[in-house]
């Protein structure tokens, strides 16, 4: 499977909140860094970040607006849909870098501006 196939149906799964679909394209030792916040290192620990992700947003929904991909690097510009229950709908921009090796995500490094998702949820980070 190719790196730009991998990162498409990691980010089907997550779009459906299909966490353990999700979770089948994470590498155990991959590093997830939302630059904003320090990185979460190992499957295990990513697991519990998008599980809290979820709870505190709601439906999560990636919206992929341009994306290309180079040997194992994937890169893609997205809006993020946010539902949360306990705030406001918003729409985050978000860059993200993804590193897939052997068929498995590696390194996922998203860029954004936490003051935005703050503002336009209501929710602090």
């Amino acid at each position: 499977m190719q790196a730009e196939d991998v990162v498409n149906q990691f980010c089907a799964a997550f779009s459906a909140g299909d966490l353990d679909g999700a979770m089948r394209y994470i590498a155990d030792d991959c590093v997830y860094h939302n630059i904003p916040l320090e990185p979460v290192v190992g499957a295990e620990a990513i697991r519990q970040t998008i599980a809290f992700f979820f709870s505190v947003l709601g439906t999560i929904r990636l919206e992929t607006l341009h994306q290309v991909a180079h040997g194992p690097l994937v890169m893609n510009e997205r809006l993020d849909h946010f539902s949360p229950p306990q705030g406001k709908p918003y729409s985050l921009p978000v860059a993200g870098v993804f590193e897939v090796h052997d068929g498995r995500i590696r390194a996922w490094r998203d860029y954004f501006d936490i003051g935005q998702i703050e503002r336009g949820t209501g929710l602090k980070f």
